[in-house]
């Protein structure tokens, strides 16, 4: 959707059909990384690619901000969790104290590395307690990492290799 809310011209059914081929072989490289790498949470990089996808429309600038919010957000949830198993009421208030400057940083724009919409969508996400029930969020940081590189490294070399058919065809 554009800035304006307006819907995206819908694609003919062959580049649809292409588009979908494309975007499952992805998927499945990504899954198959997983399992060779025993990541589990492959949840944190699908969602990673959707934002990146839906969000920043495959924008190459906004892969770093979406790393960093993204692990930034992510390790807000983790001591949220840690505060309140080995802290309980004490251990959470300084992490929702944590939360609500974050809140107010990027109301005002500042940061925008780190704290920005995918730091909130992460940390919204990853502190839901059935995901923190017994989730490791280093393997979650991994993934997060791995879609970052992975997905990032497929839309880097795709836009070179087409660069060089464009310019060899000029």
């Amino acid at each position: 959707m554009s800035e304006a809310g307006e819907a995206a011209p819908a694609m003919s059914g062959g580049i649809a059909a292409v588009v979908t081929g494309g975007v499952t072989l992805l998927i499945a490289g990504f899954i198959a990384l997983g399992l060779l790498f025993g990541l589990t949470p492959l949840y944190a990089g699908f969602l990673l690619l959707w934002y990146w996808g839906s969000i920043d429309l495959v924008e190459g600038k906004a892969l770093a901000p979406l790393l960093v919010g993204a692990c930034g957000g992510t390790a807000t949830a983790w001591l949220l969790q840690y505060g309140a198993v080995h802290g309980g009421l004490a251990g959470v208030l300084p992490v929702l104290g944590l939360i609500i400057a974050a809140i107010y940083v990027q109301l005002r724009g500042w940061l925008p590395l780190l704290i920005n919409r995918p730091y909130m969508l992460y940390l919204t996400v990853m502190a839901a307690p059935l995901l923190q029930a017994g989730e490791s969020f280093a393997h979650v940081m991994a993934a997060i990492v791995a879609a970052t590189l992975y997905f990032g490294g497929i839309v880097i070399a795709g836009r070179a290799v087409m660069a060089r058919r464009t310019a060899a065809a000029a």
